[in-house]
């Protein structure tokens, strides 16, 4: 009965149109028409969203294979129900339920409901397979809009130079059916005789040479019809040619020479670019969101070739803070994007800004300058951290129109008081409580999946929150963390003042960067620009998808390389940025990040380059030059994320309920010597250490990133919770030890934001997670769009776990009175770090670190769940230490000193400096102990241990005054 009312509504559709007018009202049903010239339309579906008045999330529509028409398949969307309140609907045609298949061209195409033919209520939409044309009427039919005739599908040059066309049927069967045409000149003729030959250009290719095939088919009528299409040259885009045609070595995007304002853009293959300015960042309001319509360019100029594939156009005049976009032409389609190498944008980066950053720099600011407590990489404590995460709990009292923006992050003074009466700092005090010294924000460029406009003037607008790792403009900062999105002057300049706050408090700034692949694909401003160069494509012309995210960028070439290492000095030159994290990073090439950390190098020495070492997806890009695992030892001083000691410690990451040591695993053996192995590693910094039977593939402390927990998966707390660990003083003390293994160990530490006090993300009630995965047990894993309320810091929690967070504060400034735990090289390790034995066998990891000339030596013991619930460890005779931490006390002042022997408690790490006499000399009489070089923080902390009540057994021990 479904089908045959779907026949009646297209019948009368089409037989109805001549009594047509044009819609005055939003139809109620739209049918969408796809054609495919196999016919076959297996697994396809389309992805529809109401883009305007508002964007919203997308629902998929499958197509019914027994539903077809003369123009293909078709679907009925009932508009009332599925987008009640669109104007105008987003689309894509794809194949598969997720977004690894074959995807139409054109990327995010719309369909405006104030424009398509309506007859009754209903409204056709016409898609033809690699047609990027939508038709919405009679008349676009009666005009080839689609075209539904025989074409050139696809056409490549091969890697030998032959044209590789795809043809929708076989052509004309006359003795010459085709036509090969060089710069528009004719050049070669003949015939094919199948649907995809091989054609050989008899004359040879001179790739900096345009050349189009043209192909005569005749259609089932008798009718003729010829296609003429571009032949591509993405399977050209890595041979050396090339690269040494259209390599660009001079300044892209815009640039100030004497009194011109400079526009270029690479783009070798177009054929057309002009250049388009605009009052106003976004085409429907100004500078401060006041609603105003800016649609057309108030200039448009040509753009001309210049070398080795660039455009150029020069102005005269102040053009200053004004926007701008390119009109690119390819294959006779035109497109209008933005610049890749944009300084800013308006609002959701329809239009880039003409930037002058010397008129935005804050009072104070100085270029080249950084906080100076960087003298080697293990001298960082990293801090990750979301822009919105630290302000927008209802527990930080800053100022409103701050919350979840960068001047939130700008702001001191900000306490809270908890139902205990502990108050607590929070927001930026939080952070300089603390003692970390560089805090490494998540994604702060221009990303999708945020309107801004909503954020910026709609209080009921709920989709405000996302991690951020789906780019759309490197060079940009987000909008939606600026107080004026609109002006895209703001975003600069509170930004500048977040790094000033923070290097005026000796924190520096590392940044997130996704270099690894663009947020959209097809209609990325890269691929609209030069299709196929920048990102990595299958054989057949899709987008690989190493990232798992839709695409992956291509870094081994050379103007994708060049972007990358513009972007990144940009940053670190304009912004003063102090390190960069690469998301996966395995999907770059060797040589690439080499370049980057040789590039920012030479601008500081302190500047640290670190990065996941993996990928989302496979990749076509040959495992001996990936920039993962096995080839860190080709990186010089590029770090990677030590996910062995990380799993060691608390579980996989990808088996929630897995226990890792520290949860107490001593009922399978097997798994326990692992889990030993693998935080003796992180121990030793990732080097090859004799009797670690764990592959060493760090090699090099300075490349070694130890961690328990990072934003993504669940936390530390929540990790412990789903397996099993349901006693809140266990927890508390399982909490500190996973990190005080990392702070002890070797290497750079880096701790996720709210570690310090047992931060949560659980499930709201009513709230449904999106998929099984993010939802384990009522606590949130992956929580890249979940809202504030899941992912913001709870500065009452702090309040009420303000013994976890003044014991992670002690063991920071642990850290940082002894360079024993910062030695850059293995060397240095070997000869100094020795493991010792203790009764526990591996459920205790005890080691001490020799002092150079006059400093202490150093013991550390990581006692986990030993079956007596003590670890056993001898002292040296004759040797007094003092103790910084134990189970219920963390000081860095010391608690107390002891000799002979010590037993160590379940889940506790214990912290030993040897009392070392200084000699007597004439300027200082009294004989000193070693305490006097130990930072002074305060009081010491209570920390109720796993195991209760006492802290440990000492043969012999006297308390401090």
């Amino acid at each position: 009965m479904k089908k045959l009312i779907v026949a009646c509504l297209m019948l009368f559709s089409m037989i109805g149109f001549g009594m047509t007018v044009q819609a005055q009202t939003l139809p109620d049903t739209l049918i969408v028409h796809y054609f495919r010239y196999d016919e076959d339309y297996t697994n396809f579906n389309m992805w529809i969203w109401e883009n305007e008045p508002t964007s919203k999330g997308g629902i998929q529509h499958d197509f019914d294979g027994a539903n077809v028409g003369a123009q293909g398949v078709f679907h009925v969307v009932n508009l009332t129900t599925d987008y009640a309140t669109a104007t105008k609907l987003g689309i894509i045609i794809k194949q598969g339920s997720g977004w690894q298949g074959y995807q139409e061209i054109g990327g995010d195409r719309f369909i405006d409901l104030n424009e398509i033919e309506v007859i009754d209520g209903v409204a056709n939409a016409y898609f033809v397979e690699q047609d990027i044309r939508i038709g919405l009427s009679q008349d676009d039919l009666e005009n080839n809009i689609p075209d539904y005739r025989h074409r050139i599908l696809t056409v490549f040059f091969d890697t030998q130079k032959r044209i590789r066309p795809n043809l929708t049927t076989t052509p004309v069967d006359e003795d010459v059916n085709y036509w090969i045409y060089e710069n528009g000149v004719l050049i070669q003729s003949g015939k094919i005789t199948s649907q995809t030959p091989t054609i050989t250009v008899t004359s040879g290719v001179d790739i900096s040479k345009a050349y189009e095939l043209e192909v005569e088919f005749e259609d089932n009528d008798g009718d003729r019809s010829v296609d003429r299409k571009r032949v591509s040259m993405q399977n050209l885009y890595d041979t050396a040619e090339f690269e040494s045609l259209y390599s660009y070595t001079d300044t892209l995007g815009v640039s100030f020479e004497e009194d011109d304002t400079v526009f270029r853009l690479w783009a070798p293959l177009s054929e057309k670019v002009e250049l388009n300015l605009y009052h106003q960042g976004h085409p429907m309001y100004d500078e401060n969101g006041v609603a105003s319509t800016d649609h057309t360019p108030y200039l448009i100029e040509d753009m001309y070739r210049i070398e080795n594939g660039a455009w150029e156009t020069r102005l005269t005049g102040d053009h200053t803070f004004k926007y701008y976009t390119f009109s690119v032409t390819n294959n006779g389609i035109t497109y209008e994007v933005t610049d890749p190498y944009a300084y800013s944008t308006g609002a959701n980066g329809l239009r880039g800004m003409i930037v002058d950053f010397s008129q935005l720099n804050p009072e104070g600011w100085a270029y080249g300058t950084r906080p100076d407590t960087i003298e080697r990489l293990t001298d960082y404590i990293v801090y990750e951290l979301h822009v919105r995460d630290l302000t927008t709990h209802s527990s930080w009292t800053g100022t409103e129109s701050y919350r979840g923006k960068f001047l939130g992050l700008t702001e001191r003074g900000t306490t809270f008081t908890g139902t205990n009466d502990v108050t607590v700092t929070t927001g930026l005090d939080h952070l300089i409580e603390l003692g970390v010294n560089a805090v490494q924000l998540l994604p702060i460029f221009d990303f999708g999946f945020v309107d801004e406009v909503e954020v910026a003037l709609n209080p009921s607008y709920l989709n405000v929150f996302n991690w951020g790792y789906m780019p759309y403009h490197f060079n940009t900062l987000e909008g939606s963390y600026a107080t004026n999105p609109f002006d895209g002057r703001v975003r600069i300049e509170e930004f500048k003042e977040v790094v000033m706050a923070f290097h005026e408090n000796d924190i520096r700034i590392i940044m997130d960067v996704v270099y690894n692949h663009t947020g959209p694909s097809a209609d990325s401003n890269f691929h609209r620009i030069v299709p196929g160069y920048y990102h990595r494509m299958t054989a057949t012309g899709g987008f690989s998808n190493g990232s798992g995210t839709g695409n992956e960028t291509a870094s081994e070439r050379s103007m994708m390389r060049k972007f990358m290492l513009d972007s990144i000095e940009f940053w670190a030159t304009e912004y003063n940025l102090s390190g960069f994290r690469f998301d996966l990073m395995e999907l770059h090439d060797v040589d690439t990040m080499n370049q980057i950390q040789t590039l920012l190098e030479e601008i500081d020495p302190t500047i640290i380059v670190y990065g996941e070492p993996w990928m989302g997806g496979d990749s076509p890009l040959s495992t001996d030059i990936r920039a993962g695992k096995t080839n860190l030892d080709k990186m010089n001083n590029v770090g990677a994320f030590n996910d062995v000691t990380r799993d060691a410690i608390k579980g996989s990451v990808f088996t929630a309920s897995e226990r890792g040591w520290v949860q107490n695993i001593t009922n399978d053996p097997g798994r326990l010597s692992h889990a030993y192995q693998g935080i003796r590693y992180g121990v030793v910094g990732g080097i090859n250490y004799p009797g670690n039977t764990t592959n060493a593939w760090h090699l090099n402390p300075n490349q070694t990133i130890n961690y328990v927990t990072a934003h993504d998966n669940h936390t530390l707390n929540d990790k412990l919770r789903i397996t099993g660990i349901t006693n809140v003083n266990t927890r508390k003390a399982m909490q500190i030890q996973s990190n005080a293994i990392v702070l002890t160990s070797q290497g750079i530490p880096f701790l996720h934001a709210g570690v310090d006090f047992m931060r949560s993300k659980p499930n709201p009630v009513g709230r449904t997670a999106k998929t099984d995965e993010h939802l384990v047990q009522g606590f949130i894993g992956n929580s890249y769009e979940s809202p504030d309320v899941i992912n913001q810091l709870r500065w009452d929690q702090k309040a009420l776990h303000h013994d976890v967070f003044e014991y992670y504060k002690a063991l920071i400034a642990i850290r940082k009175a002894y360079t024993h735990f910062r030695m850059d090289s293995a060397d240095d390790i070997l000869t100094r770090l020795t493991f010792l034995d203790t009764d526990a066998g591996q459920q205790a990891v005890a080691y001490k670190i020799t002092g150079l000339q006059g400093e202490p030596e150093i013991i550390v013991v990581h006692s986990g769940s030993p079956s007596g619930g003590l670890t056993f460890v001898a002292l040296e005779e004759g040797k007094e230490y003092l103790v910084l931490t134990n189970a219920i006390e963390a000081n860095p002042e010391g608690i107390e000193v002891i000799s002979d022997m010590l037993f160590v408690p379940a889940n506790t790490t214990m912290i030993l400096v040897e009392v070392v006499e200084a000699p007597v000399t004439p300027d200082d009489p009294q004989p000193t102990s070693n305490t006097g070089l130990i930072i002074a923080v305060g009081a010491s902390v209570l920390v109720v241990g796993g195991g209760g009540a006492a802290a440990f057994v000492l043969i012999r021990k006297r308390k401090l005054a």
